[in-house]
């Protein structure tokens, strides 16, 4: 039986693996598809490497062959967990989601600003404005941290995944606050502190991790992490409060510009895999 554990290999070299296995147990085309309960169109294109099957055809195919994923040589191959997905996806689609998150945090600040200065009054427009600023920017947040998230489980930074999530919940509690607090008139300066004392507390924990990896993953990581130790002690200090609003801004920069290098890394790593799969094929002897 194949292990849950599945080894994605890449069109034309799977189906030239798959008729080297078949041809090695003395099966036909008809023979190995009557056992896998496939077609026989199908079983010729995949040898032919015309297309790419799904998952569970390849493991069905692999079980009638009774190939184990032992077997199966490292060289142009890619391992994956069926539950783990594409990281370099989630990376590109967080970092894309960070610079939007930016562009409408700053609408955010200046909403929350002309707030505090108790020059707005309470209207529906306006509320159905700043609802819909904050549910907003509140999504892109998720979206933008998970890519955190993703490095975290990429790099079994337990920490790491556990402050990623804790910010995600303290955001959405500040951000329903914030909106509950209009729709009341109500004002938060005292929140605010907690807020402060929070969020700094948070971000020191994040800009940890990343001086952690900074050992393995380089400068981008050191620069990072040290940003967000000066952000975080500006929030904890209280006093330092709106200067930390401006290192804040700086590290979420620096994190969706780590982000794209991460993708960037991951996507140079796939095309150099690629290029292996596709040099092991041209030098590869003709299978008698």
């Amino acid at each position: 039986m194949v292990k849950q554990k599945f080894i994605q290999m890449k069109q034309p070299l799977l189906g030239q693996k798959i008729q080297e296995w078949r041809r090695a147990r003395g099966l036909t085309q008809e023979e190995l598809v009557e056992r896998c309960n496939i077609n026989v169109r199908t079983i010729q294109r995949i040898e032919a490497g015309e297309v790419t099957p799904r998952s569970y055809t390849v493991k069905a195919i692999l079980e009638v062959l009774e190939v184990n994923p032992e077997e199966i040589p490292n060289d142009g191959f890619e391992v994956e967990e069926p539950n783990k997905g594409s990281i370099s996806s989630w990376l590109r689609f967080s970092f894309i989601a960070g610079i939007v998150y930016l562009i409408f945090v700053i609408a955010e600040t200046l909403f929350d600003i002309y707030l505090l200065s108790g020059k707005s009054s309470l209207s529906l427009v306006w509320g159905y404005a700043y609802t819909f600023l904050k549910s907003l920017v509140l999504i892109l947040f998720i979206l933008f941290t998970f890519g955190f998230y993703k490095l975290g489980d990429m790099f079994s930074n337990l920490l790491l995944k556990t402050v990623v999530i804790l910010l995600m919940i303290a955001t959405s509690v500040f951000i329903v606050e914030d909106v509950v607090a209009y729709w009341m008139g109500k004002e938060l300066m005292l929140e605010l502190v907690l807020r402060s004392l929070v969020i700094g507390v948070l971000y020191v924990l994040f800009a940890v991790c990343l001086l952690q990896l900074s050992k393995k993953r380089g400068n981008l990581y050191l620069i990072t992490g040290v940003l967000g130790i000066l952000s975080g002690l500006s929030f904890l200090s209280l006093i330092f409060f709106i200067p930390g609003l401006i290192m804040l801004t700086l590290f979420e920069i620096m994190l969706v510009v780590l982000l794209y290098e991460e993708f960037k890394s991951k996507t140079i790593e796939r095309i150099s895999k690629r290029e292996v799969v596709l040099n092991s094929i041209h030098h590869a002897k003709p299978t008698p």
